[in-house]
């Protein structure tokens, strides 16, 4: 039997995210120049001007795009079929929004969501229609992944609290990230397009164990009927994950199938002294009288290779690539 079709979706506007202007240090993704500085000599291979783009664009290419290749590879030996990889807006013209067309033959549909919300993008009323016919058809899946919203003030802070903005620097500790860095516009708004309007919230420095490695998750294996997760011990460490709230009205809908412990050496984070020592990390909508498919939400970072954890993450994208 044939495998599945796997679409990976980057939800972004390479346009918008490379025009963003560098004299603002917020809500903009670093250029290759200044990610090679911050990291030497980890990316001299990347160095020469002519061969690599040094703007943003050369970041999103050489580093974001590049640290998907494990998963394109890993899918086409487990599937027998290549991934489809898109760009929602490429460098020229047209913006490919998710359509009939282009869903008819895939089964699994991944959306990366590390678009900035200040390039302002959002599912259409079209491409949520799109989606929702998707969802009906037998056996298709949907990921959703949003990213991290670091810099967003918790509690009464105002929004502009640069002393709060700074306890949550400190807590993540990544220079490459500025005070502020919005990220997950379309994954909210194609969300809650389909009646699960889960809010990816911070930017929480997850545990290592002992080793340096990722420390085990909290797995409901009960709540997996899917069977997702299995052999799936931990994800990555990334150094600012998302906690995906899930707000009151959907509790019933949506089930939390993996939590990831917080680092409690890290510095502080209002969220963990609030009393969290976890986050909720994947989530998953299983099939109701409205979908046929299952809807998984989890972080846009569990399809890269750059943060650790593969030999988990390896057995969470055969199950993927396995389900049914």
């Amino acid at each position: 039997m044939a495998g599945r079709k796997f679409a990976l979706y980057f939800s972004w506007s390479r346009p918008r995210e490379n025009g963003a202007p560098l004299g603002v240090l917020e809500n903009r993704y670093p250029c290759l120049f200044e990610f090679r500085r911050a990291i030497w000599p980890a990316y001299e291979w990347a160095a020469d001007p002519k061969n690599f783009n040094q703007q943003i664009v050369g970041f999103l290419d050489h580093v974001i795009l590049f640290d998907f290749d494990p998963f394109a590879g890993l899918i086409r030996e487990v599937t027998g079929h290549p991934l489809q990889v898109i760009q929602r807006e490429g460098d020229a013209p047209p913006v490919r929004e998710l359509d009939d067309a282009f869903l008819r033959d895939i089964d699994t549909l991944i959306v990366v969501s590390l678009d900035h919300l200040v390039t302002a993008q959002k599912a259409t009323a079209g491409e949520i229609e799109a989606v929702r016919a998707f969802l009906k058809r037998e056996e298709t899946c949907l990921v959703v992944c949003p990213h991290h919203d670091v810099g967003v003030a918790y509690g009464p802070a105002p929004e502009d609290d640069s002393a709060a903005r700074e306890v949550q620097f400190r807590h993540h500790g990544d220079r490459l990230v500025p005070s502020q860095q919005r990220i997950g516009g379309f994954a909210r708004t194609l969300l809650a397009g389909i009646g699960l309007p889960v809010e990816n919230r911070f930017a929480l420095n997850p545990a290592p164990a002992i080793d340096g490695t990722p420390a085990p998750l909290i797995v409901y294996g009960d709540l997996d009927r899917t069977g997702v997760m299995t052999q799936v011990t931990t994800f990555n460490l990334h150094p600012h994950l998302p906690h995906l709230e899930i707000p009151p009205a959907i509790t019933g809908a949506v089930q939390v199938l993996a939590r990831q412990r917080i680092n409690p050496a890290a510095p502080p984070h209002p969220f963990a002294e609030a009393g969290n020592a976890w986050f909720n990390a994947l989530l998953h909508a299983p099939p109701n009288g409205e979908r046929a498919g299952h809807v998984f939400i989890c972080d846009a970072t569990l399809w890269s290779s750059a943060f650790g954890g593969l030999s988990s993450l390896h057995n969470f994208w055969r199950n993927l690539a396995g389900l049914r």
